[in-house]
């Protein structure tokens, strides 16, 4: 086995690149790979405190998965600090008065750089996760489709804490544009959103998404667009990233569906998470859109993070294959 290299300021390193506040946080990313991880609280402080270093090679097979490093396990094992710095800055943005600390130079400035987080010293959070393409599920709200399940395509772009959203659903037969703009504070998000066919304002609060990103879900609250009483209606929404169908096409393709484990294996399948004949993802998700405290619509981290789990394994399983 190769020699392990400055274990404790890798994990501190890739707690800032992940969002970790804790080490309870940072551990929960590696059990969201791999639930049987050892990347427990006790080894985690042993780690980091310079007790003893990992002696499980399935521990850096974990930490490869959470990072989505391609350089693999047996580099974040043995390369020096400065490879694993340059490696986690090409996923992640990283700041430099933060690196400076770890021994590192400042870099020489760059013309426009592009930014894929925060800038200034919150550039570490998980407001990119958010970025890109999502299908939307959640329960359609006029009476008419009470019942039905409501797919709609959003696409969300992040900066700076900030966040634009463009959302589209298809309700019968006609495209309903909404476009808002919030914000986002590393764990959650608020948007607030217009409808371009009667100016109705509508507001998403949800939590994002889990690293590596595969899973968001929230609150969808507003009033009822085809319904004669206009009534106040709250659901929930989960926003799963469409890894494969361009946006444009997924904004044609969505519409009111019926709530079961076959039509959201297709959609899980057509947006590249394959197919499961056990469909343990589909249920949870419908157990989440379906609600989980009853008449109060609420979403909790935890439900949204078994979810997560389930549909992040689903997607690793299909990387490897490809």
């Amino acid at each position: 086995m190769k020699p392990v290299v400055d274990i404790a300021k890798k994990l501190e390193l890739t707690s800032i690149a992940l969002g970790c506040l804790t080490r309870k946080e940072l551990c929960a990313a590696f059990e969201r790979v791999n639930p049987n991880t050892a990347m427990t609280l006790q080894n985690s402080y042993n780690w980091q405190s310079g007790r003893s270093v990992p002696r499980n090679f399935g521990l850096f097979e974990d930490w490869a998965a959470a990072t989505g490093l391609s350089q693999g396990p047996h580099f974040i094992m043995s390369s020096t600090l400065d490879e694993f710095i340059d490696a986690l800055g090409d996923r992640f943005v990283l700041p430099e008065r933060l690196l400076e600390s770890f021994g590192r130079a400042p870099a020489a400035p760059a013309p426009a750089p592009v930014q894929i987080g925060e800038t200034g010293d919150a550039a570490w959070r998980n407001g990119a996760l958010l970025r890109g393409s999502f299908l939307a599920l959640s329960m359609a709200w006029a009476p008419m489709h009470r019942g039905r399940m409501l797919c709609g395509a959003i696409a969300f772009q992040t900066e700076g804490g900030r966040v634009t959203a463009h959302y589209v659903e298809n309700v019968l037969g006609r495209a309903i544009v909404f476009d808002g703009t919030g914000l986002e504070d590393g764990k959650t998000g608020q948007v607030s959103m217009r409808c371009e066919a009667n100016g109705a304002a509508f507001l998403m609060a949800f939590h994002l998404p889990p690293v590596p990103g595969n899973l968001a879900g929230g609150i969808f609250a507003g009033n009822a667009l085809h319904d004669s009483n206009s009534e106040p209606t709250a659901c929930s929404i989960l926003l799963v990233r469409n890894h494969e169908l361009p946006h444009a096409e997924l904004e044609v393709v969505t519409g009111y569906q019926d709530p079961n484990d076959s039509v959201l294996a297709d959609w899980l399948d057509r947006l590249g998470y394959g197919h499961d004949p056990e469909l343990a993802a589909e249920r949870e998700m419908l157990r989440l859109l379906n609600g989980v405290d009853g008449p109060t619509v609420s979403l909790r981290r935890e439900a949204l993070g078994r979810a997560a789990i389930l549909l992040d394994e689903r997607r690793f399983a299909v990387s490897v294959r490809s």
